[in-house]
């Protein structure tokens, strides 16, 4: 059973916020503890058939591997396998890291000159490269918090791992979060610290006990047989420490620090029987039979590099920090600055020489940036709608961190939205808000103009006969009327659309057909942008190729007959039809050069019927050609 020094009893394993903490590092699966099996569980690594997703990135996973299984004594850092702050599964990500140390063999290259001490002012640590019992010689060690959900309130979650080379007696080790940077020169050995209280940062309250400000934290893990003991302690000021009573936790028995005025105090539980989350070690029955999975890339033991770990060797750690009380969203005054933004800014793993809290620190990973301050680094792109397109996408691109979005517009039309997307089918004007998290105040506005490309082609054509008089030629047009400026570009290029008198179809610009008079149509379509322009045309083969076309002109007018007459009048032109039964009837007037100039549908009456002419063609030589029922019926060559 894992222990909570001073704070609660947690369980043995467990798994929390879609996280399997098992003592082992395989997504889709729980190694130890209350629950084993296939699981659909994240982890610090993956396979491509589980059901989960590696927290770490595992590329150059094969390099890595052969230089160690080569000997090669490295060390290497590998980050988040997504953005920072990504929602993944219904779950916010904060950050991960993962760290290959450097192991003993000949030396170690980060470790601590003797007498460093947790408490300590870092600026007073300082490192060197030497050897060191290899109980105390990490290996590869895990850190990874996030969300129990994408809202900022759901549970905070912390997530750990250690190893250590040897598995020989009780093992100690430190994860410790700073509010401000610190770093490392592996050049002079020194460390520098941005914490203004003793090299630290503290924690700070107000009289009600509500943190007003974060701080550093430190989880201190002591484990030997399987039964880790977890402590949680926190920086504050020793006055703080004797005066104040946090509103959502209590402080405990143990204050540490190297000067009388900071120091680390131990928090204890309000309530004693609440589960804070769970920690194990990989404890094996059989223990030259454990089949525990490492990394990628391997480990190493005390007899060289495996792709396993041995037994005790590996220790894993869940915490929840919502329930601990030390979550910033629970305070309304560091909710923005502490949950939505940064709570701490680095990381930094420590082992132990004994149980003490305040014993001689050995060796060392890091420190490294961690849970950095949100950028909402991020990338947008819009659609352009057009004819053939009338709906697009918003898209939102996480570039380094992630964020939670959302979608509005004051012109256009949202059909829907995703976490990452908005689908619209207007153009207009939308606009692109982002947060760290649901439940945080928006930090970016991005505007998204979407424009619509409906520029229309130009469609024309005309028609000629060949020199045996047997076909049609028709000729489409107007690809170069058609290129003109848009704030698209010009054409990219039109495509054809024919049609005409029974049932003639084409799709090239310039078909010919046999000599069937009547209507005939082109539709042209702009590659560009899907829209469409129509031309049609009347034609006939008498009018080609006819100088004086005259169909027989009756006067009976007991049977169908057509006349044109002017009553004397130039320039009052009249169509007399005399029909014995009631028709549908096309006028088409042809101007010179065989183009349609004026075209009118009738309903023929039973009897006489005078048609008045357009008067805005007077003067003007023109061919007059009448269908009756779709059937070429007059045709005539007049000066109207």
């Amino acid at each position: 059973m894992l222990h909570l020094s001073s704070f609660c009893q947690l369980n043995t394993g467990g798994f929390h916020a879609g996280f399997g903490v098992d003592a082992d590092t395989r997504a889709g699966y729980l190694k130890y503890g209350p629950t084993t099996g296939t699981i659909s569980s994240d982890d610090w690594f993956s396979s491509p058939t589980a059901s989960g997703t590696n927290v770490i990135d595992t590329s150059n996973a094969s390099t890595y591997r052969t230089r160690l299984q080569a000997g090669n004594n490295i060390s290497f850092v590998k980050r988040m396998s997504v953005p920072l702050y990504t929602n993944v599964s219904g779950r916010i990500w904060l950050d991960a890291i993962y760290t290959r140390d450097y192991i003993t063999g000949n030396t170690d290259s980060t470790t601590f000159t003797g007498g460093g001490k947790n408490g300590d002012d870092p600026a007073n640590w300082h490192g060197i490269a030497s050897s060191i019992p290899d109980k105390t010689d990490l290996i590869d060690v895990f850190g990874h918090m996030r969300r129990n959900g994408i809202n900022v309130h759901d549970s905070l979650w912390f997530f750990t791992g250690v190893s250590t080379v040897g598995t020989s007696g009780s093992r100690y080790f430190d994860i410790e979060l700073y509010k401000n940077h610190i770093t490392y020169n592996s050049t002079t050995g020194n460390f520098t610290t941005g914490g203004p209280n003793a090299g630290h940062t503290a924690w700070l309250f107000d009289a009600a006990g509500n943190i007003t400000q974060t701080g550093d934290m430190i989880v201190a893990v002591s484990y030997s047989s399987g039964a880790p003991t977890v402590e949680v302690r926190i920086w504050t000021s020793k006055t703080t420490y004797n005066t104040i009573t946090p509103s959502l936790f209590n402080f405990g028995s143990s204050f540490d620090g190297s000067t009388t005025s900071y120091g680390y105090a131990s928090i204890v539980s309000k309530s004693g029987t609440t589960a804070f989350g769970s920690g194990i070690a990989n404890l094996s029955a059989t223990p030259a039979a454990d089949t525990t999975y490492a990394t990628p890339w391997g480990s190493n033991n005390t007899s060289g590099w495996s792709a396993q770990y041995n037994s005790l060797q590996f220790i894993e750690v869940g915490l929840n920090l919502t329930r601990i009380g030390i979550d910033p969203a629970l305070y309304s005054s560091v909710l923005s600055s502490g949950a939505c933004g940064s709570s701490f800014a680095s990381i930094f793993f420590k082992s132990r020489s004994s149980a003490s809290f305040t014993s001689n620190l050995q060796d060392f990973a890091g420190p490294f940036d961690f849970l950095q301050t949100p950028v909402l680094d991020y990338s947008l792109t819009g659609p352009s709608l057009s004819c053939a397109t009338t709906t697009g996408t918003i898209n939102v691109t996480n570039n380094t961190t992630a964020g939670y979005y959302t979608f509005s517009t004051t012109n256009g039309t949202i059909t829907g939205t995703s976490s990452n997307s908005a689908q619209l089918s207007k153009a207009g004007t939308y606009f692109v808000q982002a947060a760290v998290a649901q439940g945080c105040p928006v930090t970016r506005t991005d505007t998204v103009t979407v424009a619509t490309d409906t520029f229309p082609p130009v469609a024309s054509f005309y028609a000629s006969v060949t020199a045996d008089l047997a076909h049609f030629v028709l000729h489409g047009g107007n690809a170069s009327a058609s290129n003109y400026a848009t704030p698209f570009g010009g054409s990219q290029g039109l495509l054809w659309n024919w049609s005409g008198p029974k049932g003639f179809t084409s799709s090239t610009q310039t078909p010919t057909t046999d000599t069937s008079s009547g209507l005939y149509q082109l539709t042209v379509t702009e590659i560009r942008n899907g829209c469409t322009a129509t031309a049609s045309n009347y034609i006939s083969l008498a009018v080609l190729v006819k100088g004086n076309p005259v169909l027989s002109d009756p006067r009976n007018t007991t049977t169908l007959s057509c006349r044109l007459t002017n009553n004397g009048l130039p320039g009052n032109t009249h169509l007399v039809v005399n029909t014995p039964t009631t028709n549908n009837a096309t006028l088409v007037i042809h101007d010179a050069t065989g183009a349609v100039v004026y075209n009118r549908n009738l309903i023929l009456q039973k009897g006489r019927n005078d048609i008045a002419l357009s008067s805005r063609l007077r003067n003007q030589l023109h061919v007059v050609t009448l269908y009756i029922n779709n059937q070429l019926t007059f045709i005539k060559k007049a000066i109207l």
